[in-house]
C-alpha cells in the first residue's frame, strides 16, 4: 500500500491543476470578436447607439431557445435578477419568502431590500432545499420560495413544486450555479414560476457580472422588465407581450436600473455557444467518480439526475471522518472546495444583526414582522451545519484533462485504502 503523503509518502500530484473556473476558462477569440464589434460600432448601450445594438437581444433569444422559456431578460447581475424576480411576483412588506439556509447573501438581500421577511429552511444531503422543512416553514404570509440548485445539482423539484402548488406559494428557481442543468429531462429554469441565472466569475458562463430572468408568465416578465429599467417597457419588450393591459402606461411603477450592457451581451452571446460543451466535458469526468466509487461503504457521492457535473461532493458518515479524509486528500496535491462560497449564512453578519441601510426599514424595523426574529435560534435546530461538516468537495473544470481526473481518482482511492483498508 502506498504511504500517504500526510505520513511522508510521495503525493499523487505535484504539478498544479488547470484553473477550475467554468465559462471564464474558455475565453478566447469568440469573446474578443464579439466585443470588438461593439467597440467598432461604438454602441455599448443596448437600446440605441451609433451603430445598431443587438448583442443583448440576441443573447436573450439564445437563452429562450436553449432553456425553453417564453421570456428572457438580461440584467446587470445575478443579484439584480433576484430583485427583478421578487418585484415581478409583487413581493413586499408583510410577505414572507422561504429560502435555504445554505446559500449566498444575494438571495437574502433580494428579499429584505423589497421589505419582505426571509424565512430560512433546512437543506437535504444534496445541500439544496429540504422539501419537508420547506413545507413546515409555510405560514399564511408566505408568498414565495427561492430554490437554490447548489453547484450544478438540481433540488428535489417534484416535491417542492407539489408543496408549493398545494399551498399557493410561488417558486423562484435560482439556477445561478446550475445554468444549463436539467431535472428529469426538463431544463432548470422552466419548472418554477420564474427563474434567475448569474454570470459572475464563478458561474457556468461569465461576463464578470451579469444575470438573467426567465419565465413563461407575461405579467411577471412585464413587471421584471419595468423594475429593471426605471419603470419603462421599451418596444423590444412590449412587442413580446400580447396583453395590452400589461403594456399600458398606467401599468408603470417606479423601478431600479439593472440593464445589461452590449459589452456584457457580447461576451455572453459568445459564452452561450460553449455551454453544452462545458457541461458535457464535466459530466463525462463526473461519471467516472460515480462509477468508480458507487459501492464505496465509507462515503457517498452526491448526485441527482441532470447534475451539471461541475463538482464532486463526497458525503461521509461523520465530521471526524471527513476532516481526516480531507487533510489526506489535500496532502496528495488535490485542490479542494467547490467553485462557490455558499455557506450557512445564518451565522454571518449582517444576517445575525438583521442590519439594513436604515433601522426603520421593514422587515426588521420597529413594529415590522421581522423585528423579533432570531435567526441564530432558528438555525440551531437545523441539520445544515452537520451535513456540510460531513462533506468534501472537489471541483471539475472544462480544462481538466483525462490525466487530471485520473490523478484525482487515484488520490481518492489511495486515501480511502489507507484510511479504511482494501
Amino acid at each position: 500500500m502506498d504511504k500517504l503523503a500526510m505520513d511522508g509518502g510521495m503525493p499523487v500530484r505535484k504539478e498544479p491543476f488547470p484553473p477550475n473556473f467554468l465559462g471564464v476558462a474558455l475565453y478566447g477569440d469568440e469573446e474578443l470578436a464579439a466585443l470588438g464589434e461593439v467597440v467598432k460600432t461604438k454602441s455599448p448601450f443596448r437600446h440605441y447607439g451609433i451603430g445598431k445594438p443587438h448583442t443583448v437581444a440576441d443573447f436573450e433569444a439564445g437563452v429562450r431557445s436553449h432553456v425553453g422559456c417564453t421570456y428572457a431578460l438580461g440584467v446587470s447581475s445575478g443579484t439584480g435578477a433576484l430583485l427583478c424576480a421578487m418585484a415581478a411576483l409583487g413581493v413586499g412588506p408583510g410577505d414572507e419568502v422561504i429560502l435555504p439556509a445554505f446559500g449566498w447573501y444575494a438571495d437574502f438581500f433580494a428579499i429584505t431590500n423589497l421589505g419582505a421577511l426571509p424565512v430560512f429552511a433546512d437543506v437535504d444531503e444534496t445541500l439544496s432545499l429540504d422539501p419537508a422543512d420547506f413545507e413546515r416553514r409555510i405560514t399564511k404570509d408566505t408568498k414565495a420560495v427561492i430554490v437554490v440548485n447548489f453547484q450544478g445539482c438540481p433540488a428535489d423539484m417534484d416535491a417542492i413544486m407539489a408543496i408549493a402548488r398545494r399551498r399557493g406559494v410561488k417558486v423562484v428557481e435560482d439556477i445561478a450555479q446550475a445554468f444549463g442543468g436539467e431535472y428529469k429531462g426538463r431544463k432548470l429554469g422552466t419548472i418554477g414560476d420564474i427563474a434567475i441565472a448569474s454570470f459572475q466569475q464563478n458561474k457556468m458562463l461569465s461576463c464578470g457580472e451579469g444575470g438573467m430572468v426567465m419565465t413563461d408568465n407575461a405579467a411577471y416578465f412585464a413587471r421584471a422588465v419595468r423594475y429593471h429599467d426605471l419603470g419603462f417597457l421599451r418596444a423590444v419588450f412590449a412587442d413580446q407581450i400580447e396583453d395590452q393591459s400589461l403594456r399600458a402606461p398606467e401599468a408603470a411603477f417606479a423601478g431600479a436600473q439593472f440593464r445589461m450592457s452590449e459589452l456584457q451581451g457580447a461576451v455572453m452571446l459568445a459564452q452561450l455557444g460553449k455551454l453544452s460543451g462545458i457541461i458535457a466535458h464535466c459530466r463525462k469526468h463526473f461519471a467516472k467518480f460515480r462509477e468508480t466509487f458507487k459501492d464505496n461503504p465509507h462515503f457517498t457521492i452526491r448526485y441527482r439526475d441532470g447534475d451539471c457535473g461541475i463538482a464532486i461532493f463526497f458525503l461521509f458518515r461523520t465530521g471526524e471522518e471527513r476532516k481526516r479524509f480531507e487533510e489526506c486528500l489535500a496532502a496528495e496535491g488535490i485542490p479542494l472546495g467547490a467553485k462557490s462560497a455558499c455557506r450557512n449564512i445564518i451565522h454571518d453578519f449582517p444576517i445575525k444583526s438583521k442590519a439594513l441601510h436604515h433601522p426603520a426599514m421593514p422587515p426588521f424595523g420597529k413594529g415590522c414582522n421581522g423585528e423579533a426574529v432570531d435567526y441564530e435560534a432558528c438555525g440551531a435546530t437545523m441539520r445544515v451545519d452537520a451535513i456540510f461538516d460531513r462533506t468534501v468537495a472537489v471541483s471539475i473544470g472544462p480544462l481538466y484533462t483525462d490525466g487530471d481526473i485520473a490523478d484525482i481518482l487515484a488520490a481518492v482511492a489511495k486515501v480511502d485504502t489507507a484510511l479504511y483498508g482494501a
